[in-house]
């Protein structure tokens, strides 16, 4: 997919996915008590990761008319660095610099105190919704893809810039440091910054023919999208996670394994594949792997063998060729 502002082509080296992190909160509130905080904190943090989405594809507009051959665009690009993963939402590479873009979509008075190293804002509920300060974030993207290049053998330096892409946002700077840091900006002035970037004379560093390459070789090294001890980060045991599987037209856990399929208590519609999001909730929040006993109390079943057909359905793979038959999804995204 390709335009810039001579009508060449705008290079995309690395494809946006939907988060999956936004999609397993979403499905594991489905399995929380109504009156549980926790659920209230897991639909809010999906939300801020559906907003950051959207206003991730207004800088892909805004990047666009830029690219050309010496300049190459990646999205949503994670990586590996200090146990743990880098999540960068748009990449750009030049011969002469890298840039880290770390698009922030949040409504209203946001305050940005660098002193204590935070991000906050007071929501109309009473609650203040807080966040590592932007610079800080960027400053860790930048560490992270330094390592990477340096294993590379590329001497590029990057920059990083911090757009805030909400139309009704308004920036503060709190506490000792009173002006907004350089890389922050407002949407509306993401493309001046960009331009003074590009037409800041910095040198060339490596041959715009190598570019490619590096893309190429910078995509081995991401990784999947991590998901980091969300029961323990969200205060939720196990004992409180409700079992059962969901009918989408009801929005109900209220389906029964009846009649070799699901279906709806409530509205008596057939719901054939949300079982497999009951067992994905499991194995990505509770445990890496599900026994047969531990899969027909999540789904409400009764029969062994019906708990055992449904998971290889799914698409699960068995291990342990024993009585203690175990099944686990065949590229986890958990991470230990």
């Amino acid at each position: 997919m390709k335009i810039n502002r001579l009508g060449g082509i705008a290079l995309i080296f690395h494809e946006r996915k939907p988060s999956i992190r936004a999609h397993a909160y979403e499905l594991l509130s489905r399995h929380l008590p109504e009156n549980l905080p926790a659920k209230t904190s897991l639909l809010k943090e999906a939300s801020i990761i559906r907003a950051g989405e959207f206003g991730e594809k207004l800088i892909d507009q805004l990047l666009l008319p830029f690219g050309s051959d010496e300049f190459l665009i990646g999205l949503n690009l994670t990586f590996p660095f200090d146990g743990e993963t880098i999540q960068i939402d748009h990449l750009v590479l030049t011969p002469s610099f890298a840039l880290t873009i770390e698009t922030k979509h949040i409504k209203g008075h946001v305050k940005l105190d660098l002193e204590n190293e935070q991000m906050y804002r007071h929501e109309p509920d009473g609650s203040i919704f807080t966040s590592t300060h932007p610079p800080l974030q960027a400053e860790r993207h930048r560490k992270g893809l330094l390592q990477i290049f340096n294993k590379m053998n590329v001497d590029l330096p990057v920059y990083s810039l911090i757009p805030f892409t909400h139309s009704t946002v308004h920036l503060e700077a709190v506490g000792s440091y009173t002006v907004l840091p350089q890389e922050i900006c407002r949407s509306g002035r993401f493309t001046m910054k960009l331009r003074e970037l590009c037409e800041s004379g910095l040198p060339q560093k490596i041959s715009p023919l190598a570019l490619p390459q590096i893309a190429d070789t910078l995509k081995t090294y991401t990784v999947n999208e991590k998901i980091y001890h969300t029961l323990d980060r969200f205060n939720i045991s196990k004992s409180q996670l409700i079992p059962g599987v969901w009918c989408h037209f009801c929005s109900e856990l209220s389906c029964i394994w009846t009649g070799r399929r699901f279906r709806c208590q409530l509205c008596r519609e057939p719901n054939d594949e949300t079982y497999q999001d009951t067992l994905f909730v499991y194995l990505t929040f509770v445990s890496e792997s599900i026994a047969n006993k531990q899969a027909r109390i999540m789904l409400n079943l009764t029969r062994p063998g019906t708990a055992r057909i449904l998971m290889l359905k799914a698409g699960l793979e068995p291990f342990h060729k024993t009585s203690k038959r175990f099944y686990r999804i065949r590229k986890s995204i958990r991470a230990n």
